[in-house]
């Protein structure tokens, strides 16, 4: 039982470093996308995602763990889960103000594209008779006048 407590402990550890590192990367993420800078971002992405794969291994392990220590044994540790939580929710009102912001403009870039080039008004259904967007044609501007 001594043997599960201290892997425990271990892993909180470890999930805490991966927390930190995710929260870096993120924000390192979230620098590329405000600054458009498409190579970085493509290089953050599979980085983040190999973090959080670590993150879910180590959380498979640690839950199978806690299920065998007493709940007086995990007293003990509620400073480091708190600190745990509260960096798994930083990471996740991140991720959400990305995703506004990603959302935000997505819509005002297709409004322009809408306004730029209007598509025809009639509705185009499929084959199973649900009715389809029409999605804007590509477009090509040249710049160089």
């Amino acid at each position: 039982m001594e043997n599960t407590v201290k892997e425990f402990e271990t892993i909180l550890d470890e999930q805490d470093k991966i927390l930190d590192l995710l929260i870096v990367k993120q924000a390192e993420m979230k620098s590329a996308v405000t600054e458009k800078s498409w190579e970085k971002l493509s290089e953050i992405i599979p980085c983040i995602n190999k973090i959080y794969e670590e993150f879910a291994e180590k959380d498979s392990v640690r839950d199978c763990l806690q299920d065998n220590i007493k709940s007086a044994e995990l007293k003990s540790f509620s400073e480091k889960i708190t600190n745990l939580r509260s960096k798994l929710l930083k990471c996740k009102i991140e991720n959400q103000a990305l995703t506004k912001y990603v959302n935000i403009t997505k819509e005002f870039i297709q409004g322009i594209v809408e306004n730029a080039l209007p598509q025809t008004g009639s509705k185009v259904y499929s084959n199973k008779g649900k009715i389809l967007h029409p999605q804007p044609q590509s477009v090509v501007v040249d710049l160089s006048f």
